[in-house]
Order: C-alpha cells, then sequence, then structure tokens
C-alpha cells in the first residue's frame, strides 16, 4: 500500500513540457509588445487555428481582414491586433510574411 501510494505521488512531480522555440519566440513577441493575450493556450490556438489557418485557407485575403478578425474574437485594438497577427505569421506561419510586409501597415515582428 505505501509502495502504491509513492508511485501514485511520484506522478504529479513529473516535469513541465517546455514549449518549442515557436511558441517561446511568438509568446516573447506578445509580452514585448505589452499584448494582454489571456491564457498561452488560447494565444497559441488563435494563431495558429485562426491567423495561419485562415492565410492557408484564403491566400489571396488582404491581411487587413485577418487583422479584423483577430480584433472581432479578441475585442484588441488594430493595433495589438495587427501586431499578434504579425507575431503569430513570424513564429507559426512564416510562409505568409510576404502578405504582412505590403501596404498593409502590418508591422513584422
Amino acid at each position: 500500500m505505501l509502495a502504491a501510494g509513492a508511485v501514485i505521488g511520484g506522478i504529479g512531480f513529473a516535469p513541465p513540457v517546455l514549449a518549442d522555440s515557436a511558441d517561446d519566440s511568438f509568446l516573447q513577441a506578445l509580452d514585448g509588445n505589452g499584448i494582454q493575450y489571456g491564457t498561452v493556450d488560447n494565444a497559441m490556438f488563435l494563431a495558429r487555428a485562426y491567423v495561419c489557418d485562415q492565410l492557408a485557407a484564403n491566400p489571396g485575403e488582404p491581411m487587413n481582414d485577418v487583422v479584423a478578425g483577430v480584433a472581432g474574437y479578441t475585442n484588441w485594438s488594430n493595433a495589438d491586433s495587427a501586431s499578434f497577427t504579425a507575431s503569430a505569421i513570424t513564429a507559426y506561419c512564416p510562409q505568409y510574411q510576404y502578405m504582412a510586409s505590403g501596404p498593409t501597415n502590418v508591422p513584422i515582428s
């Protein structure tokens, strides 16, 4: 009985899973820009599942529309939404950086 308790109790001491370098870069960019993103999981989900997936599904979509979508989901300002979008592209879908560096005023992190 004591041995079983020691094994079960030891499960709670597993080391945390470390984020990968893309996650680290993304979160550092958000923190550096002062974006209050709530939970890490929600921020990464929005970056991957909305920003990158939206661009993959609609490669001709104007970047301002993607930024407006982020603003709609989050109630952030356009500036914070643009910064979030640029940070998401840089970290998770850099193949779309060419879209963000056009005449859309979306800064690239």
